[in-house]
C-alpha cells in the first residue's frame, strides 16, 4: 500500500490554510489538522547546545513504550492512500469501454504533473519552510541526503547481482530503491515523536516548535533529494525509455546535463524554492497580506493536485496492467503457455523481493550501525531525520515519471510491488523508528 507522498501542511507561520504536499502522500493531512491551531516556529534557543550533551539514560526505553501510535500513523496513512487509489482504479475501469484513465491519458496527466504540479509544489514547500537559520544549523542534511541516495544505488546494484531482477524493470526499480518517500511519511512519524518528552526537550519542551523544526529540516533534506532525482535519476528513466541507445558526443552530453541541471522544470522549482526561502521573498510570498501574496497562493494551488494525481496514477497503472495481462493471455494464450517458464515466474518473485528488501531492510541495516558510532553536526533532530529517511519506502514520483517519459508499461508492472512495499513498511518503519530512537536518545 502506498503513500509516497502527499499530505497537507497547514501552517500558522504562513497565516494561510494553503495545502502543501510532497513526496508525497496524503498522510500528512493529519499533520495539518494537528498543527493548524499552533503557533509559528521559534528557532532553537542558544542554551539548547548544553541540553544536547546531557545524558538521558532510559530515555529510549520510555520513547518506545507506546508503539501503537506509530503503527496507527502508518496504518492510517495507508487507509487514506487506499481510498484515493480506489478512485483511481475505478477511473481506469469505468465507464466501461471508455475509461477515464487510459494509458494515453495517464501519459498526458503525468507530464502535466511532472512539468507543472511538482515544480510548483517544490517552490511552495521549500520556499515556505527553508530559511537561513535552517541552512546554517542543519546544513549536514544536504550531503547526508546525497550520501544516503548513493548508498541506495550501491545496495540496489550489489543486491541485483545476486537476485537477478527482470532486466526491463531494473532501471526503474533501482531508482525507486535509491529515492525514498522523503517528506510526507517522515513528517507523519515525526509529528508523533514530537509529542515525546525526550524529543521535544531539545526545543524547550515546545511540541509546536519541534514539529515546525522537523518540517523545515525535512525540506532541507528534500532539496538534496530533488537535486539527485531530477538530474541523475530522471535521466536514467528517460534513457531507459528509449528503444535504442543514442551515441552522444562530449558536447552533446554536456548540453544534455546542463539542460537537466538548469532547465528541467523540477530543478527550476527547487532552485526557486531555495532562493525564496533564503531571502525576504519568503515573507512576501507566504506570510501576511503583501502585494506578492497572490503569487504564493498560486504556487500553493498549483502544487495541491499532486496529492490525488500521484496515488491515482499508481492505482490506474495497476488496473491497466491487469487489463493488459488479461488481454495478452486471452489473445495469445498458446504463446504464453509455450514460452512462460517457471524460471521467468521465479525471476518475477525475485524482482519483487529485491525491490522490497533492498529499500526497507538492507539500506537501513547497513546505515544504522554507522550512525550509532559517529556524531553529526546539528541537533539530535538532524540525526533522527537522516535515520528515518533511510528506512522509508520508495517514492511514488518514479511512477509518475515513468508515465511521463513513455514507460507506462513499466509503471504497470511495478505498481503492484509498490502497494506491497508500502504495506510491508507499516511493520519495518515501526521497527526501524524504535532503533533510531535508541541510537539518538540512548
Amino acid at each position: 500500500l502506498q503513500s509516497f507522498r502527499l499530505g497537507v501542511l497547514a501552517s500558522r507561520e504562513l497565516e494561510t490554510d494553503a495545502s502543501y504536499f510532497d513526496e508525497f502522500l496524503p498522510a500528512a493531512h493529519q499533520f495539518a489538522l494537528h498543527s493548524s491551531s499552533r503557533t509559528s516556529f521559534t528557532p532553537r534557543s542558544s542554551h539548547t547546545a548544553q541540553q544536547l550533551i546531557t545524558p538521558r539514560s532510559g530515555a529510549a526505553c520510555s520513547m518506545t513504550q507506546s508503539l501503537l501510535p506509530l503503527l496507527g500513523a502508518a496504518a492510517g496513512a495507508m487507509v487514506q492512500v487506499l481510498i484515493i487509489a480506489t478512485v483511481g482504479y475505478i477511473c481506469a475501469k469505468r465507464p466501461k469501454g471508455e475509461p477515464l484513465l487510459t494509458p494515453d491519458a495517464l501519459k498526458v496527466i503525468s507530464r502535466v504533473a511532472n512539468d507543472v504540479f511538482l515544480p510548483c509544489l517544490s517552490a511552495a514547500v521549500l520556499g515556505a519552510r527553508i530559511n537561513v537559520a535552517n541552512l546554517k544549523g542543519d546544513w549536514v542534511l544536504l550531503p547526508a541526503g546525497v550520501a544516503a541516495t548513493a548508498l541506495g544505488y550501491a545496495v540496489a546494484d550489489i543486491t541485483a547481482a545476486l537476485l537477478k531482477p527482470t532486466p526491463a524493470l531494473k532501471p526503474a526499480l533501482r531508482v525507486a530503491i535509491a529515492h525514498p518517500n522523503a517528506f510526507a511519511l517522515p513528517l507523519l512519524i515525526l509529528q508523533y515523536l514530537c509529542e515525546r518528552p525526550s524529543v521535544k526537550e531539545e526545543f524547550d519542551n515546545d511540541e509546536a516548535a519541534c514539529t515546525a523544526e522537523a518540517a523545515a529540516s525535512l525540506c532541507l533534506y528534500l532539496t538534496a533529494w530533488h537535486f539527485v532525482f531530477w538530474s541523475y535519476a530522471y535521466g536514467t528513466l528517460e534513457d531507459a525509455a528509449k528503444t535504442a541507445r543514442e551515441e552522444r558526443s562530449r558536447s552533446q552530453t554536456a548540453k544534455l546535463w546542463c539542460k537537466r541541471l538548469f532547465l528541467q522544470p523540477n530543478m527550476i522549482g527547487m532552485y526557486a524554492g531555495v532562493i525564496i526561502g533564503a531571502t525576504p521573498l519568503r515573507r512576501l510570498l507566504f506570510r501576511g497580506d503583501t502585494p506578492l501574496r497572490p503569487i504564493g497562493l498560486a504556487l500553493e494551488t498549483l502544487g495541491a493536485p499532486v496529492v490525488a494525481v500521484t496515488v491515482m496514477i499508481m492505482a490506474a497503472a495497476l488496473a491497466n496492467g491487469h487489463a493488459r495481462r488479461r488481454r495478452t493471455k486471452r489473445e495469445f494464450s498458446s504463446v504464453v503457455e509455450n514460452n512462460q517458464s517457471p524460471s521467468e515466474d521465479t525471476r518475477d518473485v525475485a524482482t519483487a523481493i529485491w525491490f522490497i528488501l533492498a529499500r526497507l531492510v538492507i539500506v537501513p541495516v547497513i546505515a544504522y550501525p554507522i550512525f550509532s558510532v559517529i556524531n553529526l553536526p546539528g541537533g539530535r533532530m538532524t540525526t533522527l531525520i537522516i535515520l528515518l529517511e533511510l528506512a522509508m519506502p520508495g517514492a511514488q514520483t518514479v511512477l509518475v515519471t515513468l508515465n511521463a517519459v513513455g514507460s507506462g508499461h513499466v509503471a504497470e508492472e511495478i505498481a503492484p510491488w509498490y502497494f506491497l512495499q508500502y504495506g510491508t513498511a507499516i511493520i519495518t518503519l515501526t521497527a526501524f523508528t524504535v532503533w533510531a530512537l535508541h541510537i539518538v536518545y540512548r
